[in-house]
């Protein structure tokens, strides 16, 4: 008897396990967030932006040439709406859709510099509660308002949206380090941790309005990376651009870094890969050399305390390649070769110095040297009664940089330009 029953109850339970899904929904019952925008709200607290694919069909024969999903511009829904809270905001835009609003695929997460400025810590912290949010989402500070930035996000040169934004973000970080990625986990580990302050890429759109067509060259030295998102002068392309660093200090941004202070930033922290930095002409000052820099190996960084007071030396190992001279200097000669590397160790180390006082001034310790200062405290109670976050300011740090060229390029010698004249 106790045998059959069991025997029922083990069928029933079994049964149970073979429903299947029951709340389980079809692909085409989801519409799959792509990016979300966050800005200060009017008629509420939050103003959320979702850009959703529209995925409808190119072409209307059918068949396979038919039959494939479109994401090109043009081919995407933004809504924008005011909500209390996040989830909140995505329960009142499906109000508006057939469809169940679906964000596990969601690669951005855009968040305006005004309201950055005032604190992300009211939607930041609740957002990572829900399991569709990836922690390898990035976080992006927009100059401007997120809404304004989704409408204008069709970038080209791809129809695959998701595909462009992981591009974008590690080909500036790795390719030419004029800004950062910093995905959803590092950022709120950041914001967690006694050891540094969160840092995140800058993005904005750009109106051209900064690209002359006709005039004459400015006559002082201004570098590639002496602009903030959304000032470069150019014209055509995306309308936005990454570009530049925002620093917070808790969860509220208190300021920025341009191109050339991001890549010193990179340098100290170990994470600049390569780019290409010009610097005038040693021999003439109205002209210029590029370089192509990458770090040889990771920055020495050692930590003492002098009287009480931290003193951190840093050492950056550097090495590069002649990309471009404007002068028949021959600087790849053995007497010569030793001026261009001086003159690029003291340019870099003159970035270097004025990027670690602006974060000095603003007390953000965007390189992490928490990391080195905390091995001279034996309890993590002693560390966090020092306080090293309110201290960094009072820091005494010193540069020393050591960089050697490799390569001269496709040239071996730069030979003089003849003249009809005579003259070289």
């Amino acid at each position: 008897m106790h045998k059959s029953v069991s025997i029922a109850l083990m069928c029933v339970f079994i049964i149970c396990l073979l429903t299947a899904c029951y709340d389980g929904r079809e692909i085409d019952e989801w519409a799959y967030v792509y990016t979300i925008g966050v800005d200060k709200g009017v008629s509420n607290v939050l103003r959320f932006t979702f850009q959703i694919p529209s995925l409808k069909r190119d072409g209307g024969g059918g068949g396979s040439s038919g039959g494939t999903e479109s994401q090109s511009a043009g081919h995407f829904t933004i809504i924008s709406l005011d909500a209390p809270t996040f989830h909140s905001g995505v329960d009142m835009a499906e109000t508006s859709f057939s469809r169940k609003l679906n964000y596990m695929h969601a690669n951005y997460l855009l968040i305006s510099e005004e309201l950055a400025r005032e604190g992300v810590e009211r939607f930041i912290n609740g957002m990572i509660r829900s399991r569709q949010i990836r922690h390898s989402m990035y976080i992006i500070i927009v100059r401007g308002k997120a809404s304004d930035y989704i409408e204008e996000f069709n970038p080209v040169l791809t129809g695959a949206i998701s595909k462009a934004q992981d591009g974008f973000m590690k080909i500036s970080n790795k390719d030419d380090g004029l800004t950062i990625s910093t995905n959803y986990h590092n950022f709120i580990s950041d914001l967690k941790t006694a050891y540094r302050t969160p840092v995140v890429p800058l993005t904005a759109i750009n109106d051209f309005s900064n690209y002359e067509a006709s005039g004459a060259p400015p006559e002082i030295f201004k570098s590639e990376g002496d602009y903030y998102a959304g000032e470069l002068p150019r014209s055509g392309g995306n309308k936005f651009e990454f570009f530049g660093t925002a620093l917070f200090e808790g969860d509220k941004m208190v300021g920025a870094l341009n191109g050339d202070e991001t890549r010193a930033m990179l340098m100290v922290r170990g994470e600049f890969n390569r780019g290409s930095i010009a610097m005038t002409d040693p021999k003439d000052k109205k002209l210029r050399i590029t370089i192509n820099a990458s770090q040889q190996k990771k920055p020495g960084i050692k930590a003492t305390f002098i009287e009480g007071k931290p003193v951190i030396n840093v050492k950056i190992f550097l090495e590069g390649n002649i990309q471009n001279t404007q002068s028949s200097t021959e600087y790849e000669s053995v007497k010569l070769k030793p001026v261009l590397e001086n003159a690029f160790r003291e340019y870099v180390k003159g970035i270097l110095d004025r990027t670690i006082s602006k974060c000095k001034n603003l007390n953000v310790d965007a390189f992490g040297f928490g990391e080195k200062v905390v091995m001279h405290f034996l309890t993590i109670q002693e560390w966090e009664k020092y306080n090293w976050l309110g201290r960094f300011k009072d820091t005494e740090v010193t540069t020393e940089v050591k960089f050697i060229i490799r390569r001269t390029g496709t040239m071996l010698k730069t030979n003089p330009i003849q003249h009809s004249n005579g003259e070289k």
